[in-house]
């Protein structure tokens, strides 16, 4: 199967192969950041009463970001942590695949997944942008 992404290790900065390791996200991360914005919105109730201002946002919880590895070089890897194989990931058809997926899982919004999705198609930390072939 020919591949069209290109996972890379945000330790060494190679590429993953595809047993070597995954794009992953630390679960007890995520279930903090749900917690935390389910605090965050009962404070900031969206009733139509009050709007928020600038300071009312930037308090608003970040996103768990998504992380990619080689198993030796995951410094958390004894964690639990939801991962998907750099096996499972060859193809833009595969990401859309595990982001229908994912959609149904209700931490993913907790997570910063449109990120991961706009690097497959620029480059960036966890995917380098490969050239299409053919059209």
């Amino acid at each position: 199967m020919s591949r069209e992404l290109l996972l890379i290790c945000q330790g060494c900065g190679n590429r993953i192969t595809d047993d070597a390791g995954y794009l992953w996200v630390h679960t007890q991360e995520v279930h903090t950041a749900q917690q935390e914005a389910r605090a965050w919105e009962a404070q900031h109730p969206a009733n139509g009463e009050s709007s928020l201002d600038l300071l009312d946002l930037l308090d608003h919880p970040e996103p768990i970001r998504w992380r990619s590895h080689h198993q030796a070089c995951d410094p958390d890897r004894d964690s639990s942590h939801y991962r998907i194989p750099a096996a499972r990931l060859h193809t833009r058809a595969d990401l859309l695949d595990w982001t229908a997926h994912l959609m149904e899982k209700g931490w993913l919004p907790h997570t910063d997944w449109r990120d991961v999705l706009s690097e497959n198609r620029h480059g960036g930390t966890r995917f380098a942008s490969l050239p299409r072939q053919g059209r």
